[in-house]
Order: C-alpha cells, then structure tokens, then sequence
C-alpha cells in the first residue's frame, strides 16, 4: 500500500504544479488585457488596436467638418447640366461644395458635392465637341477632378502632384479638352468625373458625376436612357456626420445609395413593356456591387464606355460592377412591378435595416 501511495504521490504533485501555471498565466493575461484599455490601445470589435493607427489614419477616419455646412440647393443628382456656348467651346461651371445631403426620409449626411447635388450634374456632349470646365474649389479642403475614362490632355488629367497642383479652398482651375473616349477617339459612352484627391476620402462624400460622350453617329434611341450610379456613405445617423468609407473597422459602409437616394427614397423608373430601355451602370463608390434585374434578362453593349463587339455580346440577368467601372445593359421588360438591386444583403439596408440602399422599383405598364 506504501508503494502505491508512493507511486501516486509524485503524479498528484505534477497534476497541481500545471494547474497553478495555468492559473497565473490567467491572472497575466487578464492585467496585460487591463492595462491595453486603460491605455486606448484595444480596438473597436474586430478591429485594429487605434494605438497602431498612424496620424495619417486618424484624419481619415474623422467626420467631415460641417462648419459653414449648408443645404444642398436641390434634392435630386445628377440632372443635367447645360452648357453656355463660347466660340464653339461648351462651358459648364462647376464647383464642389459642403451640403447636407438627404438620402431618405429624415436621414441626412454630411457630403462634398458638385453643385451641390450627388452625383454631381451629368454633362453630355458629342464626340469630337470641345469642353471647357470652369471649375470653383468651395470646399475647406483641396481637390482636383479627375475625367475618368476620357481623353484628356495629360495635363487635364487631374492628379495632384504629377499633372497638375491641387486646387486649394477657394481657387479656381480650368479644364479644356475635345470630349474623346481614351484609346477609342471615334467611340461614345458612359463615362465618369470625380475627385483625384484623397480619394479614400472625399469620393465616398458625394465627389463624383457621370460625362456622356454620344458617338459621332449620334446616340441610338431607347424608349428610357437611365443612368444609375452606386455608392456607399459611412455616416453617423443621429448626427449624420459622414467620415470616409474604407475596409477596416470603423470606415465600413451603412448606407448605400443610387443616384445619391436609398430605397425606398429612390426614384422608380417607368418603361413600357416590350419597348428598349439602356440602363448605364456606374459604380462610383468603393466597394463591388453585384446587380440584378427581376423580370427579364439583359445584354451588355458597352463596358467601362466602349461598345461590345456583337459577337462578345453577352446575356445575363446578374452583373458584378468593380469600383470604377461601368456597363451599358439593354432589355426590355414584361408588364409588372420588378426591382433592380444589389445581391449583397447588408447593402440592401439602411443601417442596418432593410429593405433599403441598393434597390429601385422598374414598373412596366
């Protein structure tokens, strides 16, 4: 019996060691824990401790200043803007300027904004017209504009700090160029304009239009030509402080928006069933969005503002849009109420609740 206990003794011993270095690596843990908040150095939930954030980072994850803020002179974007013609030049006036932006119902957000209005203004030219953009920096901030997908001279590109300098607040800059498509001069499409300063920043706040460029043909008829641009706002929606929209804790997006309205404040569109309609797609925000069009399918005749060969012609009834890139859908539609949506769910919310964002009714009647 002595032997056993001798024998058993020494398990017991190692058995209770191990239990107390488990114990005070516990007890560590939870002072090491302690101290990090203490410090501000645990971040949100799933996300990155805020000591590690640089000076850099910080800025961009603060709101918009909303000093001086005003209303925004219009509650719908993107209507077109209409130029004054000056020896032949087409001059529009532009300018980017802080407003409160309403994105449905009561819920409004903090936006800088062409014109005032998200998107901003849609100019739509001919091939071969010559643009003059006289633009105004109104903001508090600098900012370029950058005319994606077009042409330009590269000093018109609107880079800062390879092109040109930034446009600080209350500067003028102007534009001058002969509205091409770039790399496809005799072409004709949907293409974009938006800010090439702090991107991450002030394109997710509304800095950014559509430019058409009608091929030299002129413009095929559709019974409805609708543009249609996606995006995203990370905004507070209490204060409706909107601060910039990125893939990291704090910077994700609640709110989506086409055409600057989330459901169920988008605006329906009205189409004749079996008649042609073209819906030009543009994402313009930062994240990818797959759309989808109840009803009916759609051929896709141009991408990112050049046609489609016939024989490349696609049919689908989902497309997934990257950030930047655009696509002309065409297709008729059966009688009935149909929606076009995003098939990512949270982007069919409004902070969280749905429906909402990505999603505008068709009626075909």
């Amino acid at each position: 019996m002595n032997n056993e206990t001798d024998q058993v003794n020494p398990v017991w011993a190692i058995s209770i060691a191990a239990l107390l270095v488990a114990v005070i690596a516990i007890a560590i843990a939870g002072v090491a824990i302690a101290r990090a908040g203490d410090s501000g150095d645990s971040g949100a939930s799933g996300g990155m401790a805020m000591g590690s954030m640089s000076g850099g980072s910080m800025e961009h994850m603060s709101p918009l200043p909303i000093g001086g803020i005003k209303r925004a002179p219009s509650s719908q974007g993107g209507t077109l803007l209409k130029p004054t013609v000056q020896s032949g030049v087409a001059v529009y006036r532009l300018d980017a300027r802080p407003v409160w932006w309403t994105i449905f119902g009561g819920q409004r957000v903090s936006a800088y904004a062409y014109n005032g209005i998200v998107p901003g203004p849609q100019i739509r030219v001919k091939n071969g017209q010559r643009v003059r953009i006289e633009f105004k920096n109104n903001l508090p901030e600098p900012t370029t504009v950058h005319w994606h997908g077009i042409g330009v001279p590269n000093s018109q590109d609107g880079v800062p700090g390879v092109t040109q300098k930034n446009i600080e607040p209350g500067k003028s800059y102007t534009y001058e160029f002969t509205a091409k498509p770039a790399g496809d001069p005799n072409g004709g499409g949907t293409f974009m304009y938006h800010t090439h300063t702090d991107e991450d920043r002030q394109m997710p706040m509304g800095l950014y239009g559509t430019l058409i460029i009608d091929p030299p043909s002129g413009a095929k008829h559709y019974s409805v030509d609708k543009t249609l641009v996606f995006s995203e706002w990370s905004s507070d929606p209490s204060t409706g402080r909107s601060r910039g929209v990125m893939q990291m804790e704090g910077m994700f997006p609640n709110f989506f928006t086409i055409n600057g309205k989330s459901f169920p404040d988008t605006a329906p569109v009205n189409v004749q069933p079996g008649k042609k309609v073209l819906f030009r797609l543009v994402n313009a925000g930062q994240f990818a969005h797959p759309i989808h069009l109840h009803g009916t399918s759609f051929r896709v005749i141009a991408k990112d503002g050049h046609a489609v060969p016939k024989a490349a012609i696609e049919r689908r009834d989902t497309l997934t849009l990257e950030s930047g890139e655009r696509a002309d859908i065409e297709f008729t539609e059966p009688p009935g109420k149909w929606i076009l949506h995003c098939h990512i769910g949270h982007h069919l919310t409004n902070d969280g609740d749905g429906p909402g964002g990505l999603l505008m009714i068709v009626n075909s009647k």
